[in-house]
């Protein structure tokens, strides 16, 4: 018996020309052995079912299956992604020695004034673990300079006490591992008065933490140890999308503790700000004046690149 797939509404007001066309699109398409060589004129054998608007159905066999294949896969749920824990770090890996945290808080851990620490440019970096392929974690500086520069400079810059603040990564340790005491000597060595080390570890799916310890790099010390946590907000019910980047910094959990640790690192930068006394200056040893000095006069009488009239 033959079976018969009629084309009358795929076919209609197209014209010889288009059925002819869409035939071999689909043989070709699919797979069918169809050859150029096989005419669709009047002595054809295909001839008569085309032009009574019928083809045998084995030209199109494969294309309902593989449509139906589609439509049904694009009909299915997306699998859930599941989460997966980062390697977490831990104080030791920020800190020189061990430091008192204040949890989602800072903690000024110099208690008596500093002394000459201010005005300072700031170093920032922040430390994340990494398998080396042994099956171990080592610490490593993975986060993008250009996105700290740009992050933590708009943190501090109301802060005149703070001249510049910019981010040092791996290539700066000197090809020194990524422990606290070499980071510190980095700073040092990049001529940075206050160093920040910081890190961020998932503690689920919807908490994340952040903390860091911030040093006097001129003696190597820490001077204050800074923690945050934040867990992901609810979305909006009247929210359309809700993978929209602009929501999910205003309800996932990583956007939210670091909006809240730079608050943290602010409000923590401007009291050691408020305790710092101005160093005192003094000319150095042994320096006399050319000539006598004269007394500052305000507004000046003459122009100052000028002499007097």
């Amino acid at each position: 018996m033959q079976v018969e797939f009629s084309l009358n509404r795929w076919g209609s007001g197209i014209g010889r020309r288009g059925i002819r066309r869409r035939v071999h699109h689909a043989c070709s398409d699919w797979g069918i052995g169809l050859q150029q060589k096989h005419s669709f004129g009047r002595g054809s054998e295909i001839w008569p079912w085309l032009r009574r608007g019928l083809v045998p159905l084995k030209l199109f066999t494969v294309a309902g299956v593989v449509a139906t294949l589609v439509s049904g896969c694009s009909s299915a749920r997306k699998k859930e992604e599941v989460w997966t824990p980062m390697p977490r770090v831990s104080w030791e890996h920020i800190a020189t020695r061990a430091v008192a945290a204040a949890p989602n808080s800072y903690r000024i851990i110099q208690q008596s004034p500093t002394t000459g620490l201010f005005p300072a440019g700031a170093a920032v970096t922040r430390v994340a673990l990494t398998s080396n392929g042994v099956e171990q974690l080592s610490p490593g500086l993975h986060a993008d300079p250009r996105n700290e520069f740009l992050r933590w400079n708009s943190v501090f810059d109301d802060q005149m006490a703070i001249s510049e603040v910019f981010p040092i990564d791996q290539r700066d340790l000197g090809g020194g591992p990524a422990v606290p005491e070499q980071i510190v000597a980095a700073f040092r060595a990049l001529r940075a008065r206050i160093g920040l080390i910081y890190a961020v570890n998932e503690l689920s799916p919807t908490t994340s933490e952040m903390f860091g310890v911030l040093y006097d790099v001129t003696t190597g010390d820490p001077v204050a140890s800074i923690h945050a946590q934040a867990e992901t907000l609810p979305m909006p019910e009247d929210v359309k999308k809700p993978d929209d980047p602009y929501h999910l910094w205003k309800t996932d959990a990583r956007a939210l503790v670091r909006q809240r640790f730079a608050e943290l690192a602010h409000a923590c930068v401007r009291e050691l700000i408020l305790n710092d006394q101005p160093a005192r200056t003094e000319p150095p040893p042994g320096w006399t004046p050319a000539g006598p000095t004269l007394p500052v006069e305000w507004p000046p009488r003459q122009h100052p690149f000028r002499g007097r009239p």
